[in-house]
């Protein structure tokens, strides 16, 4: 192994925070989530509605589920169109990206993700399920938190 290999190994580091006390404390849904392959071969299955989705990273090896990894989650007002911001990124360098951390997330591990996704009624419900989900959920490729969970994040 050469520095080049390890420096393609150390770029696949994404470092997971885990806190129990963020889980208990929050608040459970019953969501009802749609699977779809990132970038997904047929985006016209993405609804043109409200609501939250995320982005998993998911090895399939030894039919071992929790062995994914949650990596990104977000809201917004039209799925279809969100989706297609990020299919965009596949087609961007790096240097005209506006978010390296989301170009880094779709072009890295382009093919091994997965995009979840769940409807909601209004946006203002898909507003509030993320902020949940980021609080209890802490996803790394996350940049914006609530003022206490940035607090904590930042510690690290």
């Amino acid at each position: 192994m050469d520095i080049i290999d390890l420096a393609f190994v150390e770029s696949h580091c994404v470092k997971m925070m885990f806190y129990p006390e963020a889980w208990d404390s929050s608040n459970t849904h019953h969501l009802d989530w749609e699977k779809l392959d990132f970038p997904p071969s047929k985006k016209s299955l993405v609804p043109r509605e409200s609501g939250v989705y995320a982005f998993i990273v998911e090895p399939n090896l030894f039919s071992l589920k929790p062995a994914n990894g949650l990596f990104y989650i977000g809201k917004a007002t039209n799925l279809y169109n969100r989706i297609s911001e990020y299919t965009g990124q596949l087609k961007k360098d790096f240097s005209d990206s506006q978010r390296p951390h989301i170009w880094k997330m779709v072009n890295q591990w382009n093919g091994r993700l997965k995009y979840y996704y769940t409807t909601t009624d209004v946006v203002a419900t898909a507003e509030q399920l993320e902020e949940e989900m980021l609080k209890a959920l802490r996803p790394p490729f996350n940049r914006q938190y609530d003022a206490e969970t940035s607090q904590v994040m930042r510690a690290f």
